[in-house]
């Protein structure tokens, strides 16, 4: 049975001294692939690594547009888009405040609920800014 929390594999050097930095070694990788045990070397295998928290943030630029993103370090991002290093956007049209940010376990995670953010029309992400749930509502049902 597949466990509900996403883990992402990486590649460890069993040289490593496990202990001392942490990780949970996978003792087996039974159900793996041959072509994603393939490119390991003698001496590597494969650890559990614990997904780190991502958010989903929402910024006011100067022009008065919203701009929609995602990170895994809010701060560091928003210091980034302040000094018009985080995206030529920003960059073009320095951002005001942070208006809005929700808290994900992956950055997956974030990335699915800001793709379908971006497509919302303006007034259904400034509901979502404002946390009118009504108005956020009666703009979720389609229109016919």
């Amino acid at each position: 049975m597949l466990n509900k929390r996403p883990f992402s594999l990486k590649v460890f050097d069993r040289r490593v001294n496990l202990r001392r930095n942490g990780p949970e070694r996978i003792p087996s990788i039974s159900g793996m692939s041959r072509r994603a045990c393939k490119g390991l070397s003698k001496g590597q295998s494969f650890i559990r690594v614990k997904p780190m928290p991502a958010w989903l943030y929402i910024l006011r630029l100067k022009s008065g547009a919203l701009y929609i993103g995602a990170t895994t370090d809010l701060d560091q991002r928003y210091k980034d888009h302040r000094s018009g290093k985080g995206s030529r956007t920003t960059q073009l049209d320095p951002s005001v405040d942070l208006l809005y940010s929700e808290e994900f376990e992956t950055f997956v995670e974030a990335r699915r609920r800001e793709a379908p953010i971006k497509r919302w029309p303006r007034s259904k992400k400034e509901a979502l800014v404002s946390g009118d749930l009504v108005k956020l509502k009666e703009l979720a049902k389609s229109r016919k």
